[in-house]
């Protein structure tokens, strides 16, 4: 497929990132320009944590960033953004066992049960309604909580989040390995997002299409 073929597949729009299969990090921008809530669906080490940084930081100028994590530290997490001196606002929900501590500047909070989704909602909540300006959330990852939860209590936990972020005119990527979970509950999942970016052996971006005003 050459870069500027588009086929509708589930409901998305799927669009080749690049003629090669390595995609430019201005060609995945551009494709989520008109985008709120986004999937990142990367296999184990896969190159995921360079476009979850730019994700988070290249899109617009002095942004806050908001990582939630299941896994990684805070201190690891906020290690993420080093080399970006222009953020507004800095922020880690560390859920479960992770640890809260990062450096000077960073508001930590934590949530300390994994499968405790209201209170994490809550938190996210807070983030969002006290933070002004541009903010980008980086929730990281589906597949650790659904160890947690089943899958038709995560939707709806998505589907009041991505709503919250959405409100909020704040923007989000959830990072989720698809090859640990059912193709079907995947779908599902999919289903919620403005668009998914797959980065794998054919990377792609799908986006929604885009309905005429009237």
């Amino acid at each position: 497929m050459s870069s500027s073929d588009t086929r509708r597949q589930s409901g998305l729009y799927l669009k080749a990132v690049s003629p090669t299969n390595e995609p430019t990090m201005e060609n995945i921008h551009d494709q989520l320009e008109e985008t709120t809530n986004v999937l990142l669906a990367e296999p184990p080490m896969g190159q995921g944590r360079d476009v979850c940084t730019s994700l988070l930081c290249d899109q617009q100028p002095a942004p806050s960033v908001l990582f939630v994590t299941y896994t990684r530290s805070a201190a690891d997490c906020v290690a993420q953004l080093d080399g970006h001196d222009d953020l507004d606002k800095v922020g880690v929900v560390t859920v479960g066992d992770a640890s809260p501590e990062a450096r000077d500047g960073v508001v930590t909070e934590t949530v300390s049960s994994p499968s405790d989704l209201t209170g994490l909602g809550i938190t996210i909540g807070q983030f969002l309604s006290e933070w002004d300006g541009p903010v980008f959330v980086c929730f990281d990852s589906l597949t650790s909580m659904l160890q947690y939860v089943d899958v038709n209590t995560a939707y709806e936990f998505l589907h009041a989040i991505t709503g919250q972020i959405h409100a909020a005119g704040a923007h989000s990527h959830f990072h989720i390995d698809p090859d640990a979970h059912d193709a079907e509950h995947v779908a599902s999942i999919t289903s919620l997002f403005d668009a998914k970016v797959s980065l794998g052996d054919e990377p792609s971006v799908r986006t929604r299409e885009l309905l005429a005003a009237e």
